[in-house]
This record gives structure tokens, C-alpha cells and sequence, in this order.
């Protein structure tokens, strides 16, 4: 089949969001000859993906708009990055028309950005309209948002506002009706979406996939762990207020006082970094907790390896790759249980503390994190068991098996 691949954020060298678009049009591209329709932010990656020979034969790529703003403030960045994508989604339909007269696609399917505010226009094509995985169903119930810096509560309480408008709007409707086979990245994603969708294909997929070659990277040498020594904990990614960093401190807090002994790396930036070091020095736990601005490459998988315990409580999440990618490595989660992490704990084995409040999940994660320190020779039996079920679900193939039926039964308008 000849498919038009929509991913405004898609980039052969990007992490998070443009890497997501980037895995699906290589998976895609495996048995179709993909045309890709990407925002112009994403040039420079495939400029030199060309150069460098890592894009398929069978890929073409065009890009939408001349320009893309993106402040190096990390929140003002991400307003911009909604401006940017409401105007690429204002061009994209036109485009699509117009490649699709040249070229008669098969089948339109949209890999990002994966959440369900921010629809598609691309249904009204004369030909089948795939989307997703897509998420964003996930909430930070009220009585946890005293956790959250005053502008991490003003963002919650905006996102609130907008997910009750985009809810009730004739694009989001419309997109969520008329497209053949929608992917929901998680089960709260899929729960929120099925009143919506009725009786029409919705398939639950995770965002990501793990192919064998990455799993293999990220594995831990036999014997790399050490048992005795501070435990030593991560927290990786953009460090807003819905990650729950601010929790995950006052346990540490808490366990510190009830004996111990540990180190907290948190490795990346973000908007809630000077609140967190400020909350640090107040809990006067600030020699037992690294900020770090983020690990690249070798060095990142480096530092996974180099810790007992993932511990990042967390609230909204789609599909957290660094909390797999700290499964690959021999890292035992500690989360919270709520979202998509929560799923996924329960689903591969690890520690997912339920909610009651903030006092209540502060005590649970305390006993938790104590409990991990007792065992740290069973951590890793656990983690062994983790892999196998992660492996299954996350698998790459998968992915590419559920894919290929959506496009099966997608069929012609």
C-alpha cells in the first residue's frame, strides 16, 4: 500500500515526541511506501538522515510552514509548540490534498502529535483515516495539586478549561467519529474516548515500541549492581509539575528520617527545577539529591544502570518511556498508581502506591522505598520477570502486527 504517514513532530534524531513519529514511519515503511508529512522544525534531522543514509529508500518526507518558533524557556516553548501545531493543522488538509492528487494514497494515518485535544482535519480526505496511539486522558485529581508550584497549578487548572472545550468541540467530535481505526495509547485514554467512539474500531496500543536491538543496549552487565552503598534513585525527563518530583522529595524526607540512606538523581530541566531545589533545601535533604541537566546517549543508559530504584511518582503520562527504557536497564519502579506508569506497573511487576491523598501516598512511597532497600538482591529477580511481560506487550512486532490489521479492516471510503 502507498500510505501518507501525518506526523507534525518527526525527526530521524529526536527524543520524546519527534522520535515517536520518526519509529513509526521506519515500522511503517517496512511493508509501505510512505510519504511523510511533517512541520518544518523537523528538517534539519532529515536533511542529515539523508545524508547519513538512515532514511528508508521508500520514504518521502515534504514539510509544512517556513518557520517555527521555540523559545528556550521550557514553558513558554511549550505554548509556542500548541501555536506552531494549530497552524500546521490549518495547512495540513490542503497539502494532503494536494500529494494525494499525485500520488492516490491507500490510507492516511496520523502518528503525532499523540493526544486527543489537538484532532486531525485529515478524516475529510477521500480515503481511510488511521490516528494514533493517541493519550492525554490523564488527570491530577484535586487533592493533589497542593503538590504543584503555583504556575504548575495555574497550567492544571487551564488544561482543565481546554480539555472541557476541546471535549465539546465540532473538530474533536468530528476527527474522533468519522476516522476509520483510532489507537489509544492507555487504558484511561481508552475509558474516556469509547463514549465518544461508539461502536467503531478503537484498538489500545502503546505509543512506543521495544525492539530486541534496544533491549539489548540498555541490559545491565551481570554484576554492575552493587548491594551495599547509599540507595540510589532516578528520575529522568522535563521536570514539570504533574512528574510529582515534589512528592517523591518529601518520601525521601521522610524515609531519610526513618534510616535511609540514599541518593537522588534527578536528571533533566524543566520548569519546576528552582521550586524543587528550593523544597530540597527546605526538607534539608539537599546533599542527598543531584540536579542534573540530562544524560545523552551512552551516558544516559550508563547512568540507568548505575541506579537500584526508577522514582518518579508521576500523574499524566501516555506511554513514559523512561520508565521502560529504566526496566531495560535493571532499575525497580517505585510510582505512583495512577496513569499510564500505574498501568504499566501493574501490568510487569514494581511497586505502584495507590492515591488517597498527599500525606497518605508520601507514607506509602517511604515504606516502599524502605522496603526496596531491605531486598536489593530480589529487586533484580523481579526486574528479570518484568522483562519477560514488557518484552510481549512493547514488543516491536507487536506494534507492526496491529498496525497491519488496522489497516486491514480500514478499507476503502
Amino acid at each position: 500500500m502507498k500510505i501518507l504517514v501525518c506526523g507534525y513532530a518527526c525527526d530521524p534524531f529526536g527524543g520524546s515526541e519527534p522520535g515517536v513519529g520518526w519509529t513509526a514511519v521506519t515500522r511503517i515503511a517496512k511493508l509501505h511506501d510512505v510519504c511523510v508529512l511533517t512541520d518544518i522544525h523537523n528538517k534539519k534531522g532529515w536533511e542529515r538522515g539523508f545524508a547519513e543514509g538512515i532514511v528508508p529508500t521508500n520514504v518521502k518526507v515534504r514539510f509544512l510552514r517556513d518557520k517555527s518558533a521555540c523559545s528556550e524557556n521550557r514553558l513558554i516553548a511549550h505554548l509556542q509548540s500548541w501555536l506552531n501545531y494549530r497552524d500546521f493543522t490549518k495547512r495540513v488538509l490542503a497539502a494532503a490534498r494536494e500529494w494525494h492528487a499525485e500520488e492516490n494514497f491507500d490510507l492516511c494515518h496520523q502518528v503525532t502529535i499523540a493526544g486527543w485535544r489537538m484532532p486531525s482535519p485529515l478524516w475529510k480526505l477521500p480515503i481511510p483515516f488511521v490516528w494514533g496511539p493517541i493519550g492525554g486522558a490523564g488527570y491530577i485529581p484535586p487533592a493533589f495539586r497542593g503538590m504543584l508550584s503555583p504556575s504548575a497549578r495555574l497550567f492544571e487548572s487551564a488544561r482543565d478549561l481546554n480539555s472541557w472545550w476541546a471535549s465539546r468541540s465540532r473538530a474533536f467530535r468530528d476527527c474522533i467519529r468519522q476516522t476509520a481505526v483510532v489507537f489509544a495509547a492507555n487504558e484511561e485514554t481508552e475509558v474516556f474516548l469509547t463514549p465518544f467512539r461508539g461502536d467503531k474500531p478503537m484498538v489500545r496500543l502503546p505509543i512506543v515500541s521495544i525492539s530486541e536491538e534496544k533491549a539489548m543496549a540498555f541490559r545491565r552487565p551481570e554484576g554492575k549492581e552493587a548491594n551495599d552503598g547509599p540507595l540510589r534513585l532516578f528520575a529522568g525527563g522535563n521536570m514539570e509539575g504533574r512528574k510529582g518530583v515534589s512528592i517523591a522529595l518529601r518520601t525521601l524526607a521522610k524515609a531519610g528520617a526513618r534510616g535511609l540512606s540514599y541518593r537522588y538523581t534527578i536528571a533533566g530541566g524543566g520548569p519546576e527545577i528552582p521550586s524543587l531545589r528550593k523544597l530540597a533545601d527546605e526538607l534539608g535533604i539537599a546533599s542527598n539529591v543531584d540536579f542534573h541537566q540530562g544524560f545523552q546517549g551512552p551516558d544516559y543508559i550508563a547512568a540507568l544502570q548505575d541506579h537500584h530504584i526508577y522514582f518518579l511518582p508521576s500523574f499524566r503520562e501516555s506511554t513514559p518511556v523512561t520508565l521502560l527504557e529504566a526496566y531495560l536497564a535493571g532499575c525497580y519502579p517505585v510510582v505512583a498508581d495512577t496513569s499510564a506508569q500505574g498501568e504499566i506497573v501493574r501490568l510487569a511487576g514494581g511497586t505502584a502506591v495507590p492515591l488517597t491523598d498527599i500525606d497518605g501516598l508520601v507514607d506509602g512511597l517511604a515504606d516502599a522505598l524502605l522496603e526496596c532497600d531491605a531486598n536489593r538482591v530480589g529487586l533484580r529477580a523481579e526486574n528479570e520477570k518484568s522483562l519477560v511481560i514488557l518484552a510481549e506487550y512493547f514488543h516491536s512486532e507487536r506494534y507492526d502486527r496491529e498496525i497491519a490489521a488496522a489497516y486491514s479492516v480500514s478499507g476503502k471510503k
